[in-house]
């Protein structure tokens, strides 16, 4: 628990960043946009890391570096 809030245990960014959303109002707004704009690519992050567990799925090179620069920008917004 952290600031009066369970935090979920999971590896979903999107679940994180919602779960920071409620403990961080200053950033409420850019949390927001982060997952309005991102909200596909970051639900295919989540799928990809599940896939990467139990199913054998190749991943195009396209893939992978547009979610590579989907976790960077989110970083950089973050930061």
């Amino acid at each position: 628990m952290t600031n009066g809030v369970d935090y979920p245990r999971t590896h979903s960014v999107r679940a994180l960043l919602e779960a920071l959303m409620e403990v961080s109002q200053e950033n409420r707004s850019v949390i927001e946009r982060i997952l309005d704009v991102y909200l596909m690519d970051l639900g295919v992050l989540g799928d990809a890391c599940i896939t990467s567990r139990y199913v054998m799925r190749e991943f195009k090179r396209e893939e992978a570096e547009r979610l590579a620069k989907v976790v960077r920008e989110v970083m950089k917004i973050l930061s």
